[in-house]
């Protein structure tokens, strides 16, 4: 009788290895192509998901007053001033037509869409104010790194990024390691 010779390892035998090789394969083939996708398609912008919500809340609710403003919201964060103009002129016909409810006994709990407007509208204009007011202050103490950190901020708020950049470089030149002024660098790039 002849004798059964038993060779290392013995689980191959009692398993088939080809399943758990296919599964390997097509796990690392997965990855790959994750990969492969992550780097040829661009990245959407933070806020996009958000402002095509806001657009398909007001295409499937037209006469609903909070995604008219929900949508103007999200074109301001764009910096589209007509459409904001738009959705607001919108919204405040929505609100001649069915004037809301106001259940809460805080006054003015709600501005009219028309008051928005034209506090946006002015919004420029009371930033070049301020502006003017800290350059004064500037001109009487020109050491105040909190000012120049004022200034620049004021400038980015309206668009003015050179601007703002000198002035987080004239902050930065009396106290390089002032944090919110790096903040704002960083923000504002190179």
């Amino acid at each position: 009788m002849a004798k059964i010779r038993l060779n290392f390892p013995q689980i191959s035998r009692i398993f088939n290895a080809e399943p758990l090789k296919r599964g390997l394969k097509l796990a690392v083939l997965a990855v790959l192509a994750g990969f492969l996708a992550l780097n040829l398609f661009p990245a959407l912008p933070a806020d996009f998901l958000s402002y095509e919500r806001a657009r398909l809340a007001v295409m499937l609710y037209p006469e609903d007053l909070s995604s008219h403003l929900f949508l103007a919201q999200e074109y301001l964060k764009r910096g589209s001033l007509a459409g904001v103009e738009r959705e607001l002129l919108l919204a405040q016909e929505l609100t001649e037509k069915n004037p809301p409810a106001t259940s809460s006994g805080v006054l003015g709990a709600f501005l009219s869409p028309a008051k928005i407007l034209e506090k946006i509208k002015n919004e420029p204009q009371r930033i070049k104010n301020e502006i003017s007011f800290w350059e004064k202050i500037i001109a009487e103490k020109p050491d105040y790194r909190d000012a120049y950190l004022q200034l620049a901020i004021l400038n980015y708020q309206i668009y003015e990024n050179e601007k703002a950049q000198e002035f987080i470089k004239k902050a930065l030149a009396f106290d390089p390691n002032f944090a919110p002024a790096r903040q704002l660098e960083k923000l504002l790039g190179p």
